[in-house]
């Protein structure tokens, strides 16, 4: 609990009371008053006198220079707040644009997300945060440096405080991180020498984070071995080394013995052995699918036009000059610059599928559909009439469910996992629903997306007309299902390349039927 143990993943960074009352309980007198005199003499060291302090303010003070956002990242909530406190004294002038702020596990999450969007507002920022927010949180928006204040006995945690910023979706063409540790701290060295050396190693020959493989009594025996090695007066401790293999030793050596380990498995899923012609349809299937970047694009302005919060063209992307009322309590309300391309340029932030304004126009927009508007922002039900057609072409948006069993066989048994996983897809024909003659699926989908309308007709004919083809829907059924074994098939096709090149198990793939129809939309010849 007190050293951060490898094994567990949740940051806890209150300070350890409950040791704390048990050790004040089997104290001696002599013992409390040893403890007092560390204390006072601490106190002496506050501020001014405390020379990783100074060193912070100054890491911080150049940082902010090169218009730099750093996270200065802290190990308990008691050093959070005397940084926190310390550096808002030295920056935070009359007149001055630099905020800052500490985020600790004492506040709520809500009162962090508010803290978090008050930050975000200045120009010049600076987070003091502990490892409450190193996992599941974003930053790299609005910060672009870390600075490790306390040095975790978990490496891990180092590769989770920097991945907060140092990932995709981060602007700043380059990111920094700087590690704080006494020289003069035999601790320090110590941690530094058995695990964070080691883990820096480690990721600049592989290029990622391989976890310590071992308990965290062994990592903590280890360190504190190597503390003692570095101590001059019990300096004959190391002569039992010889006797039986360091605790370090054991440490490095399982160390590396997973790091082969994982050599190994990057050498048989490298992307070497994989040429880009075997998986490029699997990758176009994919962007059909999910939808890319044009998609998204097209989306988001389509979607900002219908709720009267359209976005703006400017040089280097679209300004959403105030985001709709629905998505103010996730993105705030100040305007902001959008690409929807990556790289995406210094200060303007890249808008992917995953983005907030994605989900939140898509939640929105789906709900409304659903609620039996009068006037809905988009329809299950459309009739347009379009010169993109020359017959009456009717268009249907279906969500396809499939099962995949896919199995591993070992030397005794053989297990079988299933997931089932869903798409959408739009799919077309034209004369009747009793004799189709079916689109293909491209052609469906690029007449949804780019038939606009010529005229209009009454209300009364639309209904008339929807109100036909829904009740003769059950035509298409064996239509449908034909199609959901025909997309069956596909899928398992597209796995089994896959497959073929990592050397997987077998999979099976079986349609889920009836499929759903979402939305059903006739398209009417126009007259030229």
């Amino acid at each position: 609990y007190v050293h951060d143990p490898t094994e567990q993943e949740q940051a806890v960074d209150a300070s350890p009371t409950v040791v704390i009352e048990q050790g004040q309980q089997s104290y001696k007198d002599t013992d409390k008053r040893k403890l007092k005199a560390f204390v006072q003499a601490a106190e002496k060291l506050r501020g001014e006198k405390d020379q990783k302090l100074q060193s912070c303010i100054t890491t911080v003070d150049s940082l902010l220079k090169e218009e730099m956002n750093p996270i200065v990242w802290c190990r308990y909530i008691a050093t959070a707040n005397y940084v926190a406190d310390a550096l808002r004294q030295k920056l935070e002038k009359k007149g001055s644009q630099i905020r800052v702020i500490a985020i600790t596990g004492e506040l709520s999450e809500d009162e962090r997300e508010t803290r978090l969007e008050e930050l975000k507002s200045y120009p010049q920022r600076v987070l003091v945060a502990t490892d409450c927010l190193s996992e599941g949180v974003n930053l790299q928006t609005h910060f672009s440096a870390v600075i490790h204040y306390d040095l975790p006995w978990n490496p891990n945690r180092l590769e989770q405080r920097e991945g907060r910023i140092d990932r995709y979706g981060q602007t700043a063409s380059q990111v920094k991180a700087c590690l704080l540790y006494g020289q003069d701290n035999p601790v320090d060295g110590a941690v530094l020498d058995v695990l964070i050396r080691k883990a820096v190693q480690i990721h600049k020959s592989l290029g990622i984070t391989v976890p310590v493989p071992m308990e965290s009594t062994t990592v903590a025996e280890a360190v504190f071995k190597s503390l003692f090695e570095r101590a001059a007066e019990v300096i004959q401790l190391s002569l039992f080394d010889f006797q039986e293999e360091s605790a370090v030793d054991k440490v490095h050596k399982n160390w590396d013995n997973a790091v082969e380990r994982e050599k190994i498995n990057r050498t048989r899923f490298a992307q070497r052995a994989i040429k880009p012609e075997q998986v490029e349809q699997e990758l176009i299937d994919s962007d059909q699918i999910l939808g890319n970047e044009q998609d998204v694009e097209r989306f988001v302005l389509s979607a900002c036009d219908r709720i009267s919060c359209s976005l703006i063209k400017k040089k280097q992307g679209w300004l959403l000059p105030q985001p709709p009322d629905f998505l103010k309590s996730t993105l705030g309300d100040k305007s902001r610059l959008l690409t929807f391309t990556t790289p995406a340029p210094e200060g303007v932030e890249y808008v992917g599928r995953n983005h907030p304004l994605v989900e939140g126009l898509a939640r929105y927009i789906l709900e409304d559909a659903l609620s039996h508007n009068t006037e809905p922002i988009a329809a299950r039900c459309g009739f347009t009439t379009t010169n993109a057609v020359q017959k009456r072409t009717t268009l249907l948006l279906v969500r396809l469910r499939h099962l995949l069993d896919s199995s591993k066989r070992s030397t005794e048994t053989r297990n079988t996992t299933s997931l089932l996983a869903e798409e959408c897809a739009v799919i077309g024909f034209t004369g009747s629903p009793s004799s189709p003659n079916w689109l293909s699926q491209l052609s469906a989908t690029s007449l949804l997306q780019q038939a606009k309308p010529v005229s209009d007709v009454g209300k009364a004919i639309k209904q008339v007309e929807i109100a036909d083809l829904l009740e003769r829907l059950e035509e298409l059924q064996p239509d449908l299902e034909k199609f959901a074994g025909e997309r069956a098939e596909e899928l398992l096709q597209s796995h089994k390349r896959v497959r073929d090149i990592t050397k997987e198990g077998r999979i099976r793939v079986t349609p889920q039927l009836p499929m759903d129809v979402l939305g059903v939309f006739i398209l009417q010849p126009g007259r030229k």
